[in-house]
């Protein structure tokens, strides 16, 4: 009976002695994000090893819906799966610790990210499409020779704007992302000493008076106040049907000052792209002393050969960068065929904005468009407030079992204690 009572002992004092080598502190790797770059370096600390979740260090917490107003989706269930994967690489990607990304019901993702405040850096994550597009803009003057036509479309069927869907337009271009595209290997790069100025058809129309030429074929500016106007006669079904077939209209990314006055700058370009970003292998964010931030993008084999042809047969041409319907920064010459590899040069871009967009581009456009239901920030101190208590619950808890073992069985409570 001794020796039972002895084993019995000594593997209770095995397992005490693991349990608290399991939980002293130690020092371990962390990733933690630099308040003021946004970047993200592994650090060590000495503490407890174990994974505070959301409700332990705080962060945010953030849902996802299938966005309707962009287009009905047939099978939300089967959308949400597969963007479920995308959001996923995306979060992955972010470098968070221990986040939590699941699909709730039916048409519900949730993400959860511990340690992350930045609301606004994770709902632009989560919900960018990141759909990338390499298109050849108008050389055709096909807009100058439309306008006319344009201008008859709108007294039709009148000037009066409504304005719901151009201020969202103007939030954009009144924020731009202020990117600046170059092509692969440094080859392609922006000629500004080249002055292909486009010939606007001046009629004083209700349209055509909002355009001026910009300093390349393709690209038009419009005045920022003016924005909103034109976005409400672009968004007519009328106008749309009215626009040079093959053609695409895309808002650029960067602004044009003149004097005092502030332009956004407006992009017709082919509608057919020479390449998509499905063919895109990986995105590294860079730096460089002379050129600032960029990413480079590699292609794969398939790409890169498509991309060799397309480019070859468009030398000389200018070449947007369109992300998500946004021209990103003013379209470079292509001066030779581009390969496999080619990099977006992000002109006063911050390291953060460099490295997202590197981000979503390796870790794939989403299926389907997401917008944000719910969006909460659970503060530091209330994760700090729940271990405090959870120790004080714990100590209480264990001093009470012990006092009443004691109490109630005396030395055979000694024992189970």
């Amino acid at each position: 009976m001794t020796a039972n009572i002895r084993n019995r002992l000594l593997i209770i004092l095995v397992l005490v002695v693991a349990s608290v080598f399991a939980l002293w502190p130690r020092t371990i790797t962390v990733r933690e994000r630099n308040a003021k770059t946004g970047e993200f370096r592994d650090t060590t600390r000495k503490r407890v090893p174990l994974k505070q979740g959301l409700d332990l260090q705080g962060g945010m917490y953030l849902a996802l819906e299938v966005d309707d107003s962009k287009g009905v989706v047939a099978n939300k269930a089967e959308a949400i799966d597969r963007a479920l994967k995308v959001v996923r690489n995306r979060i992955d990607e972010f470098g968070v610790s221990e986040p939590v990304v699941q699909k709730v019901g039916n048409d519900r993702i949730v993400v959860e990210l511990p340690g992350i405040d930045d609301r606004a850096r994770a709902e632009a994550l989560d919900q960018s499409s990141a759909f990338l597009q390499f298109q050849i803009t108008d050389k055709t003057q096909a807009f100058d020779k439309d306008l006319a036509r344009l201008d008859e479309v709108v007294k039709q069927t009148g000037t009066a704007v409504v304005a719901s869907g151009a201020g969202k337009d103007t939030a954009k271009a009144a924020s731009p992302l202020n990117l600046f595209s170059a092509a692969d290997s440094g080859k392609a790069k922006n000629d500004s000493t080249k002055n292909d100025t486009t010939a606007v058809t001046a009629t004083g129309g209700p349209f055509s008076k909002l355009i001026q030429p910009g300093q390349m074929v393709g690209e038009y500016l419009v005045a920022k106040s003016d924005v909103p106007t034109l976005q409400g006669y672009l968004d007519r079904k009328e106008v749309q049907a009215a626009l040079p077939p093959g053609k695409t209209l895309h808002w650029g990314s960067e602004d044009v000052s003149a004097g005092n006055t502030s332009y956004a700058t407006l992009y017709l370009v082919d509608s057919r792209p020479i390449i998509t970003g499905e063919y895109l292998t990986d995105a590294k964010p860079g730096s460089d002393p002379t050129e600032g931030n960029y990413v480079s993008f590699t292609l794969n084999n398939e790409g890169g050969r498509r991309f060799r042809t397309e480019t070859g047969k468009h030398v000389g041409d200018y070449m947007a960068i369109v992300l998500d319907d946004r021209v990103m920064g003013r379209p470079p010459v292509i001066q030779s065929a581009i390969g496999t590899r080619g990099q977006i040069t992000m002109r006063g871009a911050d390291l953060q904005k460099t490295q997202d967009l590197a981000l979503v581009l390796r870790a794939g456009a989403l299926p389907v468009p997401l917008k944000v239901v719910e969006s909460r920030t659970i503060g530091s101190s209330l994760g700090a407030d729940s271990i405090r208590d959870g120790i004080h619950a714990g100590v209480a808890g264990v001093l009470l079992v012990v006092l009443i073992m004691l109490f109630y069985y005396r030395f055979s409570g000694l024992l189970a204690v």
